[in-house]
């Protein structure tokens, strides 16, 4: 009986959590198409329109990080963008955002987005490609690409990478290479670095990390971020999976 009771109780607990689970599901579910719908428009919409611009940034593999954007033009006139920001070089997706925007206003963004820096058009397949291969390379060594990458990538709907012959190469001179961003703390910074040491060897991976002494900077080399992080330390360090 004794027995039976356990079992009873543990199938209501797996019910529990199953109904849970469901429950969550349906609420991101709702929450994502309330997104769409309050852009004034919907999912397939996004997912299906018409072609309007694909650009890159040059500097997404010269220096590896830029900006890649695939846009639709919407039964209304307006454009849907998907605007990616590419580390190439380790990180993947670091930063993604999904903008619906007049002409006009959609000009402006391009003439921000890439102030500064060269970009070229390319065909829908490229940007395809070239996000799939961010991710993939990224994901290799425990990184996953930026939450919001989930909704912002319905604008790649059904693009393949079949009509894309270019081939790239992510990583720099063979090896991971990590790059603190702006928005990057000391702690991030060493937690990435921790991970990479623990997932390539102290010697897998170059990196470059400006720290708060405007004086000193740690470029590939001996590392006192890595030489000192032990396995205890390194577990409490985990970065964090999503959009490190």
């Amino acid at each position: 009986m004794a027995k039976d009771k356990k079992r009873i109780l543990r199938n209501r607990a797996n019910k529990k959590a199953r109904q849970s689970a469901r429950k969550a599901r349906a609420k991101k579910s709702s929450g994502g198409a309330s997104r769409f719908a309050h852009m004034g428009c919907t999912r397939g919409e996004l997912e299906r329109s018409p072609i309007h611009a694909a650009y890159v940034q040059n500097s997404i593999f010269s220096q590896g990080i830029g900006q890649a954007l695939l846009a639709r033009t919407l039964p209304d006139g307006r454009i849907a963008a998907g605007v990616f920001l590419v580390d190439a070089y380790c990180l993947g997706i670091k930063d993604a955002l999904l903008t619906v925007q007049s002409p006009f206003k959609f000009e402006e963004t391009i003439e921000r987005l890439f102030t500064g820096g060269e970009y070229e058009s390319v065909a829908p397949a490229y940007v395809r490609k070239l996000l799939d291969g961010a991710i993939a390379y990224a994901r290799d060594l425990g990184f996953e690409p930026h939450p919001d990458f989930h909704d912002t990538s319905v604008v790649l709907g059904d693009i393949t990478t079949t009509e894309c012959d270019t081939e790239f190469t992510f990583g720099h001179e063979g090896k991971p290479f990590y790059i603190s961003g702006p928005y990057h703390s000391e702690a991030t910074a060493r937690r990435i670095m921790a991970h990479l040491a623990n997932r390539c060897g102290p010697d897998g991976f170059h990196y470059l990390v400006g720290i708060s002494d405007p004086d000193a900077a740690y470029s590939s080399g001996p590392d006192p971020f890595v030489t000192t992080v032990d396995d205890e330390e390194l577990a409490e360090e985990e970065p964090e999976s999503e959009g490190p």
